[in-house]
């Protein structure tokens, strides 16, 4: 399987087997890490297989086999986050808090410098404290209003907007340091 554009080649079951091996367990992984299931998974990934097989066709990819992996988990995860997103305007809320900072993007192409930032922000706000984890992600996550969060705790819609804000300045300070351990800023 040197060149795409002879893909499938003599054994077609053979060089998707392996597109299977090298691709499914990496996008397994990140849709269950990503408040997915492995059903989702399976979808994604026949739906994403078929997008890069007919990508490679009508020859608007060329390159080696690592490349049409790359390629091929690419166009997996651009159609999960687009399903997060299209879920996310119905209102849905998902069980993981940290997976909104990778849905927040405002641009579909996801570079490495993106994915970088994700991971920084992800790693800050795990950093933060209990309270402040709840309070945000019941704002931020769950979508509820600064009353409802006050009700539940037992607070006053004011305090928690103090400690809102309070826990926002914290996590920004986290991230930059993070930011800087890593050469950057």
């Amino acid at each position: 399987m040197e060149n795409p554009k002879d893909w499938p080649g003599d054994d077609p079951e053979a060089a998707l087997k392996q597109l299977y091996n090298l691709n499914y367990p990496w996008l397994e992984n990140y849709i269950r890490q990503n408040s997915g299931t492995e059903e989702d998974a399976r979808d994604i990934f026949q739906e994403g297989l078929i997008a890069a097989w007919i990508n490679l066709k009508e020859g608007r990819f060329s390159g080696q086999t690592d490349a049409f992996s790359a390629y091929l988990r690419q166009i997996c995860k651009y159609k999960w986050i687009s399903q997060i997103r299209s879920a996310a305007r119905k209102r849905m809320q998902y069980t993981e808090d940290v997976s909104v900072f990778e849905q927040a993007a405002e641009h579909t192409a996801v570079t490495e410098d993106q994915l970088l930032e994700g991971q920084l922000l992800k790693s800050s706000f795990a950093a933060l404290g209990e309270k402040c984890r709840t309070v945000l992600g019941q704002f931020y996550y769950q979508r509820k209003s600064l009353a409802e969060i006050a009700a539940a705790q037992g607070n006053t819609e004011e305090s928690i907007k103090t400690i809102k804000y309070r826990c926002m300045m914290q996590l920004r300070k986290i991230y930059l340091e993070k930011h800087k351990g890593n050469g950057e800023v």
